[in-house]
Order: structure tokens, then sequence, then C-alpha cells
């Protein structure tokens, strides 16, 4: 019985379910569709948090596609489209796909060792061959993961969030009703906090409006055409009570060059590096910052996430900047220098503007550099005064 029901496609799908078990000569098997309490809020936040597991520690993992006949469709099912199903489709070693009238699509005991049904797969998810054989969870890749979740959906908007905790290696507490772009923004911020691997950070387009930071994501959206450079290093970050404080290597802009406003509004401008010391490797930067952005007098800067910490170095311990570089575009209002010699007890200035830090502003797609006579497995060593640990 399924809600009530003694018969419909629930009860059909349970029994066909059974017998495949028994045909595999299982005792035990597991739905989530009947085997979770709903009524228990208790039962529902321990699923969510087991889910990856459980489907890690089986000795095999049935997949029913209602709409698929043959493996040339199977690519529009709509098991593909659904975000509880990514983590489904990683987990498991062992994993059986049917099609939708419980007809295995391929011979074998494991269907993630066939070419033929993973190359299907591989077109319908965009998750590449080694993590559909063998996924290993946890909180780094963060971008191009992100982008395999990114065009899927749930019933529930914070489900987007719980879905991929399994994904990350990460848990959190569910609190449905919270939202969908709360419960993601817990979400990468437990990523930060796990292991502060670099491509956490190469997102790009809105910054989530339920934080006080804009250094937040809004959604797994905010992930598609992620850079892919090399972002494999950790940087420490934590989550202060003035936003995500983060080192970054510091690039000062010269004013910017105001180019025009495209078709949708945005801003395009043209910005080059002000340090003599590298101006002279990168060229001039053409920028889309997002419609309803102020451009006004203030100091800019491109923030680099993606170079070489220091401890990464070993000879002088100097930050490294790679030859493909991607930076957050960072702005804070312009304030009269006042050097330490000039300042004395007692005396009276006009508030420091630059005390409240640096902005990240909006831009549509990636700001990304390419600097000069460096090769792709080479960084260049920079002074430590590029070196700016900054609360976004």
């Amino acid at each position: 019985m399924i809600d009530g029901t003694t018969t419909g496609l629930g009860r059909e799908k349970l029994w066909n379910f059974c017998d495949m078990a028994r045909t595999h000569e299982i005792m035990f098997a597991w739905s989530d569709t009947c085997c979770i309490d709903k009524s228990s809020s208790a039962e529902i936040d321990e699923a969510i948090r087991s889910m990856f597991r459980w489907y890690r520690n089986s000795s095999i993992c049935f997949v029913h596609l209602a709409q698929t006949t043959s493996l040339e469709d199977l690519q529009a099912d709509e098991w593909f489209e659904r975000g509880w199903t990514l983590q489904e489709l990683l987990a498991p070693r062992v994993t059986k796909f049917f099609d939708k009238d419980w007809n295995p699509l391929v011979n074998g005991p494991n269907h993630k060792e066939n070419v033929e049904i993973l190359q299907h797969v591989i077109a319908a998810t965009r998750c590449p061959e080694g993590a559909l054989r063998d996924f290993a969870p946890g909180p780094f890749r963060v971008g191009r993961r992100m982008t395999w979740a990114a065009r899927r959906k749930t019933t529930r908007g914070e489900d987007m969030a719980y879905s991929l905790m399994g994904i990350f290696d990460v848990t959190l507490q569910t609190a449905y009703g919270e939202g969908a772009e709360r419960a993601f923004v817990r979400l990468v911020e437990k990523i930060m906090l796990s292991n502060g691997n670099q491509s956490v950070l190469d997102w790009t387009g809105k910054p989530a409006a339920s934080h006080s930071s804009k250094a937040f994501p809004s959604s797994p959206r905010n992930y598609l055409g992620q850079t892919e450079y090399n972002l494999g290093r950790k940087l420490d970050m934590s989550i202060t009570s003035i936003g995500l404080r983060i080192p970054l290597l510091m690039l000062r802009l010269s004013k910017p060059r105001f180019l025009g406003r495209t078709k949708d509004d945005h801003h395009r401008v043209k910005f080059s590096l002000s340090d003599e010391r590298i101006s002279s490797l990168v060229n001039p930067i053409t920028v889309v910052i997002s419609k309803g952005a102020y451009i006004q007098e203030q100091d800019w800067a491109l923030g680099v996430y993606n170079y070489m910490p220091p401890y990464g170095i070993r000879d002088n311990g100097h930050p490294g900047i790679r030859a493909q570089s991607v930076a957050y575009l960072l702005c804070r209002k312009s304030a009269p220098d006042i050097g330490d010699a000039q300042v004395e007890h007692g005396m009276k200035a006009k508030d420091d503007y630059r005390f409240y830090g640096w902005r990240k502003l909006s831009t549509l797609g990636f700001v990304t550099f390419t600097v000069k006579s460096i090769n792709q497995d080479e960084v260049m060593v920079m002074d430590k005064d590029f070196l700016e640990v900054v609360h976004l």
C-alpha cells in the first residue's frame, strides 16, 4: 500500500522493484518513495543526511527510467532532470538501468562498466566518465560539480542544497521554510569551512540577496561556465560578522573607461592594471558589470583567487600568479591617504571610507586574464604586498 492506496503506478513500481530485488537474491531493499516516514521530521532529516551513504553502501542500485524505451531516448528521461537523482547516479558503485517496462537497457552485472550506456549518461548529465564509474565525494572541484546540478529541479526549493550534501561530504541541518537561497548559502559556507578549496570561489553573476556579504552565490547556476583554471589549492577562509575573510592576490586597477551599455543595460568597462610591476604583462581587461551598479569615483582592484598561496612556493614564501588567472572585480569608495606619521591623538579627520573595505561587484561572466611570459605549468613569484586579507 502506498499513500493509502493499493493500486496505481506507485504500487506497480514498488512491486517490480521488489521482484527485481528477489531476482538478484537480495533480502533487504530500500526505496525512497515508501521507506521514509514523511510524518516524522526527525526521520526525514536523518534520511536526507544519510542517503548518499546508503546509496554508496548498497550492493546494487536499480534505476527505473519511466519514459525510456531504448538507449536512444535515455537522455530525454525526466530522471536526469531531478535534483535528488544526481546522488543516486554518483554514489552507488554498482547500478543497473531499466526501461519503462523494467527491462535492463544493456547486459552485464554493472551498467557503470558499460561504455555504450555511459556515453548516453554523459550526454544527459555532463558528468565525466571517471565520476560516473568511481565518484569520490568531498568539498573540492566545487565549480564543476555544481554545474552537474545547475539545471536540475526539486519540488521543494531547499532540497536543491540538501541533495548536494553527500556529494560534497558535508552535513546540514534541514530547515524547510528557510528558502532555496538560504539553504544553498549554508551549503556553500560548509564547503568553504571544511576545505577552503579555491574552486568554491569560481562563480559569477547575482550574489545571494539573503546574505549581508556579496561573496556568496545564490544557486548552483552561478557556477555555469566556470573556468576550470588551476583551482586545487586551499585558502584560509573564514566567515565573520563583516563578511567572508579571505586572502586574495590584489591587483590595483586604473580608472575604468566606460565603453557603453549592452542591450540589457549592463555596463561595459575597460580596465588596465596600474601597478608598474605587472601592468606591462597584462593587456587591458573588458568587463561587463551587472546593471544597477553605481560606477563612480572609487578604488578598483582585481582579487585573484586561483593564485599559488605562499606555502606553495617553498623557496621564498611569496605568492605566485598563474598564466591563466581568474579574479573578482572589487571596488571601494576612494578616500585621501592618511599616513601614520600624520596621525596624532586628538586630531580630527574625515571618516576614512576605506575602513568599510572592498566590495565584490556582480559581473556577467568570469573576469579572466592572461599573464604574458609564463608557461602553463609555471607561476610568477609576486611581492608579498600583493597578498591582502580582505572581507567581502
